[in-house]
């Protein structure tokens, strides 16, 4: 009998310390949980925030959705490059005895706010805006985090993309991986410090830019003639440089994505889909690199991207999600070199090339009679000549001054073109 009542006592104890599951609300309070398919839901109904999954077995975010729309969107994740796998078994979102967020799973901690803070006394809630915040619990207006400033590949109203100069904040968006994965994928957009908004390809190639002239940026003149569902903001000064926009009607459902193909998409919900409100860049072709190596961007055909004829699609399986950085791949293997000089088998000349091995691409017939610093100069000179970004190629004048030895080529950068053709890998600048 006594060991009944000392289990019975354990299990009350176990019971009343534990953090107790959530009901459907706007707010997470010290002591209690966001478990399971628990979900926050904003004051306005329009938001909510919990465990989701992009399609059944994937893997688990913590994020934000919009509530009222069937089809899942979702405009912010938590962990969007730390998922939790599908075979996790305990999730939960909990406020931690020093006041922050915690997304812990399996026992082990996923994300957190890691905020400014020392006090419990603090809660989670979910505006009707969308902006998840961290703030005290007994003064409203004292905000110590909120996910606003560290969207994902959406921005909502009343988010600002630009810099905080004085913090060094970057609120910037990046697109996600495909059109299943949640994770950061390869485009950005950007407002730099000079006030010059940009979208680029690797965080390097610059497809797009634009500039504020006072009432719209030039390179979007539909913005011109204002908006029948918000306004915009641009600002510019010593603290800080951003732009952001508020809708009119606050039941409005609209969201700007970055989406996976490198376009920045306005989109309006209709009540029963998803309406195109305005692209940038105009043309989906315009957008760097959107078919990958050796491929062909073809607006106006049946399918947006088709391989250069000679190549086979490197990944099916990632064009099927929307992701085809992967380009083409050769349906027979380059021309080769080395056969002969006592090596097994063929090499690709790029993949020599790679590795530093100039001489692979020499003419066997010479026998090695060849300036072998004259053969790296050349390879430097011709990997020069075709880097991604326009700027970085050498000027004819200077290919000259490099060919006749007055000026020495340095080791350049890995040009894409090269890297792809070789097979890919992790060289950041030419062997040669």
């Amino acid at each position: 009998m006594h060991v009944v009542r000392a289990f019975v006592l354990s299990v009350l104890l176990v019971i009343l310390h534990a953090p107790s599951p959530y009901a459907a609300t706007d707010t997470l309070r010290h002591g209690h949980a966001l478990a399971g398919s628990d979900k926050l839901v904003s004051g306005n109904g329009k938001f909510a925030l919990g465990f989701l999954q992009l399609q059944p077995g994937s893997s688990y975010y913590l994020g934000i959705w919009f509530d009222k729309v069937p089809v899942l969107t979702p405009v912010w994740a938590a962990n969007r490059d730390n998922p939790v796998s599908a075979n996790s078994t305990w999730r939960e979102l909990v406020i931690s005895d020093d006041g922050n967020m915690v997304f812990q799973a399996q026992g082990a901690t996923v994300w957190s706010t890691r905020a400014n803070t020392t006090t419990n006394d603090t809660v989670a809630v979910l505006l009707g805006n969308g902006n998840l915040v961290l703030r005290s619990a007994s003064n409203s207006s004292l905000t110590f985090w909120e996910s606003f400033d560290y969207p994902t590949d959406t921005q909502l109203p009343g988010v600002k993309v630009g810099w905080n100069k004085v913090t060094g904040l970057n609120r910037r968006l990046v697109s996600r991986k495909n059109a299943v994965d949640l994770s950061s994928g390869i485009y950005s957009s950007t407002l730099g410090r000079d006030g010059v908004a940009r979208m680029l390809w690797n965080s390097s190639s610059v497809y797009w830019s634009s500039t504020w002239n006072g009432r719209f940026f030039s390179a979007v003149p539909e913005m011109s003639a204002g908006s029948p569902l918000a306004n915009f903001t641009f600002v510019n000064n010593d603290q800080e440089v951003y732009f952001t926009y508020n809708i009119f009607d606050e039941s409005t459902i609209v969201r700007t994505t970055l989406h996976v193909s490198g376009q920045n998409q306005v989109r309006v919900w209709t009540g029963q889909d998803w309406m195109t409100g305005n692209n940038q860049p105009a043309h989906q072709c315009d957008v760097y690199a959107v078919c990958g190596p050796f491929a062909v961007c073809e607006p106006n055909g049946d399918t947006l991207c088709s391989c250069m004829k000679g190549f086979s699609v490197r990944s099916p399986s990632d064009w099927e999600v929307e992701d085809r950085t992967g380009g083409c791949v050769r349906d027979t293997p380059l021309l080769s070199c080395g056969a002969g000089d006592g090596n097994s088998g063929t090499v690709q000349v790029a993949g020599k090339l790679l590795r530093g091995d100039v001489l692979s691409v020499v003419d066997a017939d010479l026998r090695g009679d060849v300036n072998v610093e004259e053969v790296e100069r050349v390879c430097r000179i011709a990997c020069w000549c075709i880097q991604d970004r326009e700027f970085d190629r050498p000027t004819m004048v200077e290919v000259v001054q490099f060919l006749e030895g007055i000026c020495e080529p340095e080791i350049p950068p890995m040009p894409r073109l090269l890297h792809a053709i070789a097979g890919g890998g992790s060289n950041q600048t030419a062997g040669v």
